[in-house]
């Protein structure tokens, strides 16, 4: 079924959001497009799309929008096993989904503050911008991150200590991972590329994630 049907992913040259759609896709074997434009480019192309968000999922014509619905549909594709029909499954995938959505959304502030403080009402020319954005990121290491990494640590020894659900990848695998790849790159200004260092298990759940076939190689090439 993925293998016939013509995919093409439009978005950015980052992970970011689109990468939980991309690894769906790898993780079914699924042949893809990998658009990713210019952010240069978006400014002309954002009024031609719908929502004017990226990522855009299109399927043998069809265009889907938002990336949590998007990784949910992919999920369905080759023998099901990334997002199963049966509904505790389902709902410890969702309740994984829901606890990294928590997680982003305790770091999201911190991150925009840095790059468009004018969205939180801050004059242009703001003169305290970079101290409040190291207090505001140091903090989020300090005191927000310690009990998202707990939650997932949790989760982990529950499920038998392999992946978030359990034995097997899913969903839910593929949301988590690129976001704490994300806090190991070094990329955010006062978020150490080593933060994640203190939570053994959940390091130990990353080399796993990254020993996956699909996705040992979707790296070996990105």
């Amino acid at each position: 079924m993925g293998d016939a049907m013509k995919i093409k992913v439009t978005y950015f040259p980052i992970e970011a959001v689109a990468e939980k759609v991309r690894l769906a896709l790898v993780m079914t074997n699924t042949p893809f497009e990998d658009e990713r434009i210019e952010m240069k480019d978006w400014a002309a192309l954002k009024p031609t799309v719908k929502y004017n968000q990226l990522p855009v999922l299109e399927v043998d014509g069809q265009k889907m929008y938002q990336s949590q619905a998007q990784l949910r549909f992919l999920g369905r594709l080759g023998d099901g096993s990334l997002y199963p029909q049966d509904p505790t499954k389902a709902y410890k995938i969702d309740l994984m989904l829901g606890l990294c959505d928590d997680l982003v959304k305790g770091f999201i502030p911190s991150l925009y503050l840095g790059m468009r403080h004018t969205m939180f009402g801050y004059p242009e020319d703001w003169s305290g911008k970079a101290e409040t954005v190291k207090a505001v990121r140091e903090k989020f290491i300090k005191d927000s991150l310690p009990v998202h990494m707990e939650h997932l640590t949790d989760a982990l020894k529950e499920g038998g200590g392999k992946f978030v659900c359990g034995d097997t990848v899913t969903i839910a695998d593929l949301q988590w991972y690129p976001q704490l790849r994300y806090f190991t790159k070094g990329v955010a200004d006062h978020i150490p590329a080593d933060c994640l260092n203190a939570y053994p298990e959940v390091v130990a759940y990353m080399e796993r994630m990254l020993e996956v076939p699909q996705i040992k190689e979707w790296y070996s090439k990105h």
